[in-house]
């Protein structure tokens, strides 16, 4: 079946954030469905923009996805589009700023030829446009990672509502939706009461074999407390960026609470992920500064991140708010033991294979950090645990099941 897929994500990113989030769940689909012999895929951006374009040829390019005897990219890329598009915007401007008239050609810039020729369309993100709804050939489907913004505003970036609202504002009654969590399709279902249940699929994801497994090497462990200058054996470990909903804070303070007591003084905390601007890093910083084993890094390569699970005492997640919690499954695929939060889909996500808890109550916290610090026992079923629920979750389940959810709607 020939499948158009909503790369802007991949457009407006690729070279300027790590491959995480967002970005590497989008970044595992695509290069599964182009290995799936039932899949043809194609690739498009849901509005005009050459440099986003570009980045998607690029993305196709060193990915080794590009077809030079087909064009896999949707959007018209023509010379002559180019420069007619860019007359419409110099003529949109002129009008609006002498006459306040609203002139657009609303140009098409979809290639038809290949919209008559796909089957389904999915959007992993985006608003879905008007104009691929004008295709009766074309079915739609989009991923539902979260609801946060309609939900939990208090608790959301600003920047997270402005894409969502769009994405979801462009769902109809003929959108089939594949969710990432139940908890996902029920705060979906509760906030839209005009789409059917029976048109939406939970899906979940999963986490790169090659990327997040178990190493215990020992020189590459020691490679990398050298690198980041580690002054510790043991570390409690958490990847997120530092937002608000991430809840950093409450980690570090219960981690403070357990090195006070003698017995763990030496334990370190390490967390990996980025701030939201340049001052908020610095009150950070300057905050902890007096605590020589608590490490914030920014960015690790990829190729280092199953070291730095594998040898983390635990994995630990406060986060208030998750569709799904995908750093928890990459952390089990590397047997690191988990103490999670117990909000959103987090419980359903770990299950009964880890610690989930209050995130508001900081003694709680610190009290299980130190009773796995303490037992090494715990330590080691804990890690088994992890694997073990780890192997419930992977990308070529979702693969099958994202598949599956095509041939339905197909099919119906």
């Amino acid at each position: 079946m020939n499948v158009l897929f909503d790369a802007t994500w991949i457009g407006s990113h690729y070279k300027i954030n790590a491959m995480h989030g967002g970005l590497r769940v989008i970044h595992e689909l695509t290069k599964r469905l182009e290995n799936s012999p039932e899949i043809d895929l194609f690739y498009s951006s849901n509005r005009y923009d050459q440099d986003i374009i570009n980045n998607i040829r690029l993305y196709l390019e060193e990915n080794k996805y590009d077809d030079f005897q087909l064009n896999k990219i949707a959007n018209k890329e023509t010379e002559r589009f180019k420069k007619i598009y860019k007359l419409n915007c110099k003529a949109t401007k002129f009008f609006k700023r002498k006459f306040n008239i609203n002139f657009d050609l609303n140009l098409s810039h979809y290639n038809k030829d290949i919209l008559t020729r796909m089957d389904i369309y999915h959007s992993p993100l985006e608003a879905i446009p008007s104009e691929i709804k004008h295709y009766k050939n074309i079915r739609r489907v989009f991923t539902s990672h979260d609801l946060m913004p309609f939900t939990r505003p208090d608790l959301a970036p600003p920047s997270f509502f402005d894409t969502l609202n769009k994405a979801y504002n462009s769902l109809d009654k003929e959108t089939n939706i594949i969710c990432v969590s139940e908890f996902t399709k029920s705060e979906l279902l509760n906030y839209r009461k005009d789409i059917n249940e029976n048109m939406v699929d939970v899906v979940y994801l999963g986490a790169d074999k090659n990327l997040f497994y178990q190493n215990l090497d020992e020189l590459q462990k020691q490679k990398i407390f050298q690198k980041y200058n580690f002054k510790f054996e043991k570390y409690l470990l958490c990847l997120n960026r530092n937002q608000k909903y991430k809840n950093t804070a409450h980690i570090i303070n219960a981690y403070i609470n357990v090195i006070n007591d003698s017995n763990y003084s030496d334990l370190g905390l390490v967390l990996i992920g980025t701030f939201e601007n340049s001052e908020e890093k610095k009150v950070f910083i300057e905050k902890y500064s007096l605590y020589k084993n608590i490490h914030f890094i920014e960015y690790v390569p990829d190729s280092e991140l199953s070291v730095f699970f594998s040898n983390a005492l635990s994995f630990v997640y406060m986060s208030l708010y998750e569709g799904f919690g995908l750093p928890i499954i990459e952390a089990m695929q590397c047997g690191s033991p988990i103490i999670s939060s117990n909000q959103a889909s987090l419980p359903e996500v770990v299950g009964s294979f880890g610690i989930c808890i209050n995130p508001f109550d900081v003694e709680l916290l610190s009290e299980k950090i130190c009773l796995l610090a303490k037992d090494e026992v715990l330590q080691n079923n804990m890690k088994e645990q992890s694997l073990n629920r780890s192997s419930f979750f992977s990308w070529e389940k979702n693969l099958q099941e994202t598949v599956g959810v095509y041939k339905k709607i197909i099919n119906a």
